[in-house]
């Protein structure tokens, strides 16, 4: 269990696939050593827009990565440099918070019933993957309210038997329902993970952890 900068949303200021994780390039040697040992995967210090919200701004999977259009060249040029063999693509858009809007691991993607044709287009190029607009638990931020791995998912409280049979379809992996850091519903402000792992912010409670180590197989 983490905090980064004194504070529990550690997956609004990181994000990770199966290939790599992205975190604040002013996290420390000792925090970003935890990562990548919990996570068994590479760790690449940025910002996004000049900013430490690296979750919020970007998401991905081993294929690619979408950034926001906020990114400054030079940022997307460190990830590009540092993650030479994964697609990397800025979503030219008005929405801007595309790890909030954009759900996916290796299998598929669910997106954001807000985003336009061209963008989910776009998405689907860059992951690789079948693409579904669709809303989770009502709302289209699908991205923030769930966390998902190529083994399962953890899944917003409110979710309903319809939004767990999209998630087994599209992402095909099994889901069950959660909360992060005693309570709070929008699972992925408080983790980051990968089928061999996950670290979680530090108000996780005992009960979500044994919750999000059985979906996620950990």
């Amino acid at each position: 269990m983490e905090d980064f900068f004194g504070t529990a949303e550690i997956g609004v200021l990181s994000f990770a696939s199966e290939k790599y994780a992205i975190v604040p390039v002013q996290l420390t040697k000792k925090k970003i050593a935890t990562i990548a040992k919990a996570l068994n995967v590479k760790v690449v210090p940025a910002t996004i827009g000049g900013t430490y919200l690296i979750g919020a701004l970007l998401t991905g999977n081993s294929n690619g990565i979408i950034i926001s259009p906020i990114a400054l060249e030079e940022e997307v040029d460190v990830i590009k440099k540092e993650l030479d063999n994964v697609r990397v693509g800025v979503l030219n858009s008005k929405l801007t918070a595309v790890g909030n809007l954009i759900l996916t691991n290796d299998k598929g993607a669910i997106v954001s019933p807000e985003f336009t044709k061209e963008e989910v287009a776009k998405i689907r190029d860059v992951l690789d993957v079948e693409v579904v607009q669709a809303r989770i638990a009502g709302r289209p931020y699908v991205g923030s309210i769930c966390v998902a791995t190529n083994v399962g998912a953890v899944i917003h409280v409110e979710s309903t038997e319809e939004d767990e049979e999209l998630i087994r379809n599209v992402l095909k992996v099994p889901c069950k329902p959660c909360t992060i850091n005693d309570g709070v519903p929008f699972v992925r402000s408080g983790i980051i993970a990968t089928s061999l792992g996950a670290v979680v912010g530090s108000r996780t409670t005992g009960p979500e952890l044994m919750t999000i180590s059985e979906v996620l197989g950990l």
